[in-house]
């Protein structure tokens, strides 16, 4: 189904036009009808010859209720711009064209309406304003129809326009993302809760179960009607009504959206919007820092502050990039199409299309971090994927811009194209683009090097360490840290990282603590100071005490004490003699041949037990299973 959408200023006959074309009246609501003007958005359906549906979206005219106006834009395929004759190009004609025009309309028909009301020779002066209007549009060679509602005059000629308006639209529309942007829900007697909306990007079906926007609450089909027939299956496009059971009709008001995704919560941890803006040559102002705006999307509504991207001000007739805080999170994917407004007084400065999700807004400082966006100003599919490997460093295919209103095929497609042209590689799972990814490997070991240069000593770092250095999330750091062990930068021994030929050793005021601390153990080999009283002399003695058994220069004897290696083996050798002569060993051993008091004794019998060398029968041990190792 094809989704057109009227738009013009009020009372340039909009609804007629609809009226004689379907013979259904798109003002369905009593106050329109008493006031004869469209205040929400009507809908009707118009039939082509072969059988191709187009459903007509009239729109308000009225200032005063365009945003209901851009809320029935949002979704159109084509556009119908009415002008009347006697009254020419009009303040809501400008504005409703640059609307659809910002909105990403690619396609349309110009009608002049009320031409019973003018003479020929103005009807082409018209036509000559209408084309200077739009030139250089997307309706620079839209076809221009004369005709009268009020006679039936030049519908003939409408009707083959619109009968031909099918074959002028491209594009991918089922991209399995399927979302519904709700314009009415009401209870109807048998039916319960029903929505409408224009489906967008995939499928709905009757039994499937869907989110709820904001809530995030499920609820499921019960119904689905299309062009007021019942379906099993809704399509792209097409204007749908669903019944649905499991939500309260308060969950359901117009701008929330249903989709077809079950995990939403990335779009609220990453409120704040990037938007690609154009600034209409006409605004009223510049867009400065701080300004508060209204943003619409579909027919979500929402007030918000802004930043300016890098520029201190975007003049009219210019374009930039600004962050958008909404007060509410908005569901939106990248490359949806928006319109700011200023909230009070109620006038359009622009639009464009959301470029990125992202937490915060950024500090002047971190503002570098967001230079990838800049190569999203033209919206092109190989810089898209090239940016958004970059902010991310590495990602899993399956996971590539998953958040856009593209689909996976076309991603897939691209991205093999950049992989061919070696612009982004793989590594186990993950992609990544060439630059950003040598960046990151370069600055993993710059930060390694840095830390242990700082910290000579140590033999190595755990996992968990460089985790914390590179902060880019585990299974991206373990990608990184294999990359580099087969690029031979890092190497890897016992569940520790090193740099290739690394000599560890500590220095300056660690090395005089390590020498401090083999000179205790040396001078007494069997009566050495306690751990903790050698730890309690400070950092300095803690880090040579972890260098120490790194490196294996001492052995640790539970956690009371250090011995010098020589005097541990003595200490061992007599164990495990006592143990061939007399099948057993006493505490009084010890004692006889180190003088050792229990202070010693115990827990050098306790660390024996721990090896296996020995095993505690009562008050004796005997041999352990690992004696003979």
């Amino acid at each position: 189904m094809l989704v057109v959408g009227t738009a013009g200023h009020i009372d340039h006959g909009k609804s007629a036009i609809v009226k004689r074309l379907t013979g259904t009246d798109p003002d369905r609501l009593p106050e329109e009808k008493a006031r004869g003007m469209t205040i929400d958005l009507g809908f009707a359906f118009y039939e082509t010859p072969d059988n191709q549906t187009i459903a007509l979206v009239d729109v308000p005219g009225h200032e005063r209720f365009i945003r209901n106006m851009i809320s029935g834009a949002s979704g159109i395929d084509a556009v119908m711009l009415v002008i009347a004759a006697d009254d020419g190009w009009m303040p809501q004609s400008e504005e409703h064209f640059q609307i659809t025009r910002l909105l990403g309309v690619s396609s349309g028909i110009i009608v002049i309406n009320k031409s019973d009301l003018a003479e020929d020779d103005w009807l082409e002066i018209l036509k000559s304003d209408i084309k200077e209007k739009v030139k250089d549009s997307f309706l620079k060679d839209a076809p221009i129809v004369v005709v009268s509602a009020q006679t039936g005059n030049g519908f003939d000629k409408l009707k083959l326009a619109l009968d031909r308006l099918p074959q002028t639209i491209s594009g991918e529309r089922d991209i399995h993302k399927a979302r519904l942007y709700i314009d009415r829900a009401f209870m109807s007697k048998g039916f319960g809760t029903v929505v409408t909306g224009t489906l967008r990007d995939g499928c709905f079906a009757t039994g499937q179960t869907l989110s709820i926007w904001p809530s995030l609450k499920k609820a499921k089909i019960r119904s689905l009607q299309s062009n007021s027939k019942d379906v099993e299956k809704a399509s792209p496009g097409q204007r749908t009504a669903i019944s649905l059971t499991g939500a309260d009709k308060d969950e359901l008001q117009r701008g929330r959206v249903l989709i077809a995704e079950n995990n939403l919560s990335r779009f609220k941890e990453n409120p704040v919007l990037v938007l690609r803006v154009e600034v209409l040559k006409n605004s009223p102002l510049s867009l400065t820092s701080r300004r508060r705006l209204t943003f619409i999307t579909g027919t979500t509504e929402c007030q918000g502050e802004i930043r300016i991207f890098k520029d201190k001000q975007i003049n009219p007739g210019s374009s930039g990039t600004i962050f958008f805080k909404p007060d509410d999170p908005i569901y939106t994917l990248l490359g949806d199409h928006f319109i700011i407004r200023l909230p009070t007084p109620m006038l359009s400065l622009g639009g464009g299309i959301v470029i990125d999700h992202v937490k915060k807004f950024p500090r002047q400082k971190e503002i570098e971090q967001f230079s990838y966006l800049q190569m999203r100003n033209s919206w092109q599919l190989d810089k898209l994927i090239l940016s958004e490997l970059i902010k991310e460093k590495l990602l899993k295919p399956k996971d590539l811009l998953v958040q856009t209103s593209i689909g996976a095929i076309k991603i897939k497609s691209e991205l093999e194209k950049l992989l061919s042209a070696k612009k982004c590689g793989q590594i186990g799972d993950y992609i990544f683009e060439a630059g950003a990814f040598e960046k990151i490997s370069d600055d993993t070991i710059i930060r390694i090097e840095k830390f242990l240069k700082e910290n000579s000593h140590l033999t190595g770092l755990t996992f968990e360490q460089i985790e914390q250095l590179v902060k880019i999330g585990k299974e991206k750091t373990r990608a990184i840290l294999n990359y580099l062990v087969t690029q031979n930068n890092l190497s890897e021994l016992n569940e520790k990282y090193d740099l290739v030929n690394r000599q560890p050793g500590p220095e300056g005021k660690i090395r005089a603590a390590f020498d401090d601390i083999m000179s205790m153990l040396g001078e007494n080999p069997f009566a050495p100071p306690r751990l903790a009283d050698i730890a309690s002399k400070g950092n300095n003695y803690r880090q040579a005490i972890r260098y120490i058994l790194d490196n294996k220069s001492a052995c640790k004897c539970g956690s009371e004490f250090l011995f010098s290696n020589d005097a541990w083996r003595q200490i061992l050798d007599h164990v495990k003699d006592c143990l061939k002569n007399k099948k057993e060993l006493k505490v009084t051993d010890l004692r006889d041949k180190f003088n050792f008091s229990r202070k010693y004794s115990i827990p050098i019998l306790e660390e024996t037990d721990r090896l296996k060398i020995t095993r505690r029968q009562g008050d004796i041990r005997v041999k352990g299973e690992n004696f003979e190792k």
